[in-house]
């Protein structure tokens, strides 16, 4: 009976219906969506350094000297600290910035003239496997890199952008000094003491800020919830509109 009660209004009932989907499909796709990036998030930064130092100067983040790191040595509860290098490369043909990071040892493909790319920079710039690309330095020197690996594709969430070359081609595109990083990342053996390594830090190293990796998370975190908020924001007036709907259409009964 109530399959032939709605057979006579066919067209009305099923536009009704995929109205209610669609309302219902916008909601959980934000909801859904948000909560797939937090995810992968978390676990990328699951093996991230739980303590990353950066030099200030004015009030802005500076290059720290290497002699940093003799200064840390012997900080209890550091079990392993390294230097890192990297930055940011503008593309002027995809005029978009690209993340550059030197790799340690020139692993996975990576040495002397070659580089790693994400499957998306690869993609954009029309790339494969043993092909060369030219790169205008902030200088204006040109250097030429070889493509020896592009990142797999389970990594696009950080990788979409990324180029990996050697410490040395680092330094000699950027015109790095010698004996200078971007930043230290730490590794803390236990992870109930990186509050108390990173207060030791700050007075060891008055000059520094210490950015702990519970703080990334916590940044990523009000990130995604912000632009989610935004966009269930947008949204409000067709749930509005929906709510409405429904209650016009819950009141407007028919006998039958």
């Amino acid at each position: 009976f109530t399959l032939s009660s709605l057979a006579r209004r066919g067209v009305k009932n099923a536009s009704l219906l995929a109205i209610y989907a669609a309302v219902v499909f916008l909601l959980a796709s934000v909801m859904l969506f948000t909560q797939s990036l937090r995810r992968e998030a978390a676990l990328v930064l699951a093996n991230s350094p739980e303590v990353i130092v950066q030099r200030m100067v004015a009030g802005r983040h500076d290059l720290i000297p290497g002699s940093y790191l003799e200064r840390i040595e012997g900080l209890r509860g550091v079990r392993k600290k390294e230097g890192r290098l990297w930055g940011y490369y503008f593309d002027p043909m995809l005029k978009s910035n690209c993340t550059v990071l030197a790799q340690p040892g020139g692993e996975g493909g990576v040495g002397p003239g070659r580089i790693a790319l994400g499957e998306t920079l690869a993609h954009n710039l029309g790339l494969s496997l043993n092909d060369e690309i030219m790169f205008p330095s902030y200088s204006g020197k040109l250097f030429t890199f070889r493509v020896g690996r592009i990142l797999p594709r389970e990594a696009e969430l950080v990788s979409a952008d990324l180029i990996l070359v050697t410490e040395e081609d680092f330094r000699a595109f950027f015109e790095y000094p010698p004996g200078y990083y971007t930043d230290i990342a730490l590794s803390v053996a236990n992870p109930q003491e990186v509050h108390n390594v990173a207060a030791k830090l700050a007075a060891r190293l008055p000059d520094s800020r210490t950015i702990l990796r519970e703080e990334v998370l916590r940044t990523y975190e009000s990130i995604f919830n912000w632009r989610e908020g935004i966009v269930l924001v947008l949204l409000c007036g067709a749930i509005l509109a929906f709510a409405i709907f429904a209650l016009e259409k819950a009141s407007g009964l028919s006998a039958d």
